[in-house]
């Protein structure tokens, strides 16, 4: 009987999921598409899954009839599925093509190639049929308003995708560690009703109201997969490493906060967490300012080591400091630029290592060339940027001219927090704050960013004497540690000083 492969992926994520600056919203869109791939296989017995990762999937089945009836028949039949599991209210494309033997990476490529094919003749929006009503969705601010949220708001109406969305998300605040894990351990798990409650803490100081945003990616997952999942066993292999690793951190994250004070809201079961996206080779979390870095270092910690046929799998990351109520869509639209300018970030400190690491000496120059393309180096790949917003209207213009105004240089490439080293930096910057000024920190870091050299070193020359002198060499260890000969480390000294404060292991 003749063996068929369907790739079933949802587009236009902006649109289902990041077009309300709405968190129960965002929640709800991103893991409606989660459940509807997983929904596939229930729904339709006879698919068995080959990868599934977020909001696509690629099955396999076999089938009497020939690849156009597969066309009329099954692709119809699983997008009706999708477009009931998500209430119509998401745009999916579906492709499939007859088993190759011996040829599965030409199935892959025909399938991407068709989903593609489809999406260019796509609206981006799915747009909702007509209603008559007197004012647009509250959240969304273009679709119809047709449900009433709040009797006694002049302006309390959302659209039914919205609406969808948010009555979704909201339940994924009681039900959302059991639905991913399963088990009685995670029924009465909660997360913080909203963003203002996950980071108001007073006594947190000036990190009170504040949050993380944090944005991960792989580096080059697509490539690799390319390249080594030549047939469903390697392709399934391939996500399921992947995903149980990102369990694991998930895992290891709840854990944490359900053991730390500092991670739950007072006289309260709720933790300070908020899982905007998951699933796939990238994912989203807010959590309390003060909790940033730890969880930064601890996602690269547990991703440390990846690998898969002999290639190590590296992540890039951002992590953006700002306040709870800045406009989570743009902040999102931050780190995604962010994101992206990381990788350019990382290859040109990577290649500079080449002539400077001695672990990198004798790689042989292909391999090199490998690595380079794909970050393939847990060493070097494994990095982050952080932006720190004391107001979302420090930004004026691009986020390039922002950054090169802020530090005075074009290239802050140099800015990154290696996974492989966040212990090494939560321990120098530990040794610093406790000891060193803040204040003469940021006068050196200012001057250096006015190009004021001289009253930088002058600044640097009299830090010693700032110090106590029973700490004065550990302190200065510490900044020799952290400079490694470049004055790019004050400027992070200075950023994260308030942060680190508050860094635990």
């Amino acid at each position: 009987m003749p063996k068929y492969y369907i790739h079933a992926e949802a587009f236009n994520l902006d649109h289902s999921v990041y077009d309300t600056h709405d968190i129960s919203t965002i929640r709800g869109g991103s893991f409606i598409l989660l459940d509807a791939v997983k929904h596939l296989k229930k729904a339709i017995d006879r698919l068995e899954p080959v990868a599934t990762a977020a909001s696509k999937g690629v099955f396999a089945y076999e089938d009497p009839g020939g690849l156009a009836a597969q066309r009329t028949g099954m692709v119809q039949q699983v997008l009706r599925t999708l477009h009931d599991t998500t209430g119509g209210h998401a745009t999916f494309l579906v492709a499939v093509e007859e088993d190759i033997p011996n040829d599965f990476p030409l199935v892959l490529d025909r399938l991407e190639a068709e989903v593609r094919r489809q999406q260019w003749r796509m609206p981006t929006v799915v747009v909702p049929s007509f209603t008559a009503t007197d004012q647009e969705c509250y959240f969304d601010g273009w679709r119809p308003g047709v449900y009433t949220i709040n009797p006694d708001a002049a302006e309390n109406k959302i659209s039914a995708a919205t609406y969808y969305r948010r009555r979704r998300g909201r339940e994924l605040k009681h039900t959302l560690f059991w639905e991913l894990f399963g088990g009685k351990e995670f029924e009465d798990d909660l997360c913080a009703k909203d963003l203002g409650k996950l980071a108001t803490h007073p006594a947190k100081g000036i990190l009170d109201g504040k949050i993380a945003f944090i944005h991960v990616d792989g580096n080059s997952f697509g490539r690799i997969r390319k390249e080594k999942c030549t047939n469903p066993p390697t392709r399934k292999a391939f996500d399921d490493l992947v995903q149980e690793r990102r369990r694991s951190f998930l895992r290891d994250l709840r854990r944490a906060a359900l053991a730390d004070s500092d991670f739950c809201v007072p006289s309260s079961a709720e933790m300070r967490l908020e899982v905007l996206l998951w699933g796939g080779d990238e994912f989203d979390l807010v959590v309390p300012a003060w909790k940033g870095l730890e969880v930064l270092e601890r996602f690269y910690r547990i991703a440390d080591g990846l690998t898969f046929e002999g290639v190590p799998m590296t992540h890039r990351a951002v992590v953006i400091f700002c306040h709870y109520n800045a406009p989570i869509l743009q902040i999102r639209r931050l780190a995604e630029r962010l994101l992206d300018m990381s990788k350019n970030d990382i290859k040109r400190q990577f290649k500079a290592a080449f002539a400077t690491d001695p672990t990198l000496a004798s790689i042989d120059p292909k391999d090199r060339d490998q690595q380079l393309e794909w970050l393939s180096n847990a060493k070097y790949g494994n990095a982050a940027r952080y932006l720190v917003l004391e107001s979302f209207d420090m930004l004026r213009g691009s986020l390039e001219q922002f950054l090169e105004r802020y530090y005075g240089r074009t290239d802050t490439s140099d800015l990154l927090l290696y996974g492989q080293k966040m212990s090494e930096l939560r321990s120098n910057l530990h040794t610093i704050c406790r000891a060193a000024p803040k204040g003469r920190v940021v006068e050196i870091a200012q001057a250096i960013s006015r190009g004021d050299e001289a009253i930088a070193n002058e600044l640097r020359k009299r830090l010693p004497d700032s110090i106590a002198p029973d700490q004065r060499d550990a302190v200065l260890a510490a900044i020799d540690a952290l400079m490694n000969d470049n004055n790019i480390g004050w400027y992070l000294l200075a950023d994260l000083w308030d942060y680190a404060e508050e860094w635990k292991a």
